[in-house]
């Protein structure tokens, strides 16, 4: 047996962490860039406390509260654009997976002094670029693992495209992992994280790219989601099952910069662009004709993970299909393409705007597999 694994990451996990995060970053750099959505993060008193705390350690702060659910390359750029002359010597990136993705790319941005959007789809190679100012994340939900993984999905609307690029520099040197934070999302916002972390435990361990540690994590995350995801539905405030929900996103963060995502994330990337709809919702539709597909290629390790997720032996792909089906009635995970105003009219499109290597997927170079799976997502 042979692999590596990969993790430069700093964890800091555990309730009340948000409250030393200004001391942390303190010993990092003097000049901090807070990077945060439009409104929650404002909303909720917690861009103001990171401000505070920062100002008593001395840290000069300076705020870009402009990021969408799904950021832009365009934000991105803004971003860079506005305070270059500010130089800041370290980006804290407050929120979900899109102000750590934003956050990433403007990291980038400082490095390069030029548009992302080059780098994002290939154009100039984002490996040679030296990307040298440190990234701290605070995750503010459970399910992306964008705080302890080196890919940033960012979206061009100009062009169209969203998609991922990777870079070691992405790697935030601290990731602080609050899950009191997350205890104002809400219901929707809950489950359609909650099963981001659930699509990334199965994807990254059926990836062709996997290894054994990672597989071993993702065992654990879908028992993690399995117990816990739909008591946080059911109650926001249960804070042990929102830390085990953090803890079990911040897994398979790990997993996601070891191993791949499969088909559904592709997939999923164009009916954001077209829908506005969140990744979340996207792989909802996407993730029972993906199984359904793509269960004899890898059956043994499907029978695995849903043998967990069960709570009792999957053998068969009927019983793989049931448990996932149980799974999803029970969090009210039932999206259909068709949720999001989408037919059989619009797969062409969908299929042309699928970008980035299917390579790692089991059934990724079946010839027709987009078309099925978008089409299976129609009606589920």
């Amino acid at each position: 047996m042979k692999f590596s694994y990969y993790m430069p990451t700093t964890v800091i996990f555990g309730c009340g962490e948000f409250d030393n995060a200004a001391g942390r970053i303190s010993k990092i750099g003097q000049r901090a860039l807070i990077v945060t959505g439009k409104k929650a993060m404002q909303a909720l008193g917690y861009t103001e406390k990171l401000q505070k705390g920062l100002c008593s350690q001395g840290v000069q702060t300076a705020l870009f509260a402009n990021v969408s659910a799904e950021p832009h390359t365009s934000e991105v750029n803004d971003c860079v654009d506005q305070f270059k002359d500010w130089n800041p010597d370290v980006i804290v990136a407050l929120g979900g997976g899109s102000a750590i993705d934003a956050a990433k790319g403007i990291a980038l941005g400082f490095s390069t002094n030029e548009s992302v959007e080059d780098y994002l789809v290939g154009n100039k190679a984002v490996s040679e670029v030296d990307v040298t100012i440190p990234l701290v994340a605070i995750s503010t939900t459970a399910g992306t693992g964008a705080e302890l993984n080196w890919a940033a999905i960012l979206t061009d609307s100009a062009a169209g495209i969203k998609t991922s690029f990777r870079h070691k520099g992405f790697f935030p040197q601290i990731a602080i992992i609050d899950p009191m934070l997350t205890i104002s999302l809400s219901n929707a916002v809950t489950m359609e994280t909650g099963f981001d972390a659930f699509a990334h435990a199965v994807e990254t361990a059926v990836s062709k790219a996997t290894n054994p540690m990672v597989k071993m994590h993702s065992l654990e995350a879908i028992g993690l989601i399995r117990d816990n995801l739909p008591q946080v539905i059911q109650d926001g405030h249960n804070l042990p099952a929102r830390t085990a929900m953090h803890y079990a996103s911040m897994l398979m963060g790990a997993s996601l910069a070891n191993s791949s995502t499969c088909l559904p994330h592709r997939l999923q990337y164009p009916i954001g662009i077209k829908t506005g709809s969140s990744h979340g919702a996207g792989l909802i539709s996407l993730f029972k004709p993906w199984l359904e597909h793509t269960y004899e290629f890898s059956s043994q390790t499907f029978n695995e993970l849903f043998s967990v997720l069960a709570g009792r032996n999957c053998q068969r792909k009927a019983e793989v299909l049931a448990a996932f089906d149980r799974f999803t009635d029970q969090i009210g995970a039932n999206y259909t393409l068709r949720t999001f105003g989408l037919s059989e009219k619009n797969v062409p499109e969908l299929v042309s705007k699928v970008s980035g290597s299917l390579a790692n997927d089991p059934a990724g170079l079946v010839p027709g597999v987009v078309q099925a799976l978008y089409n299976g997502a129609i009606y589920r």
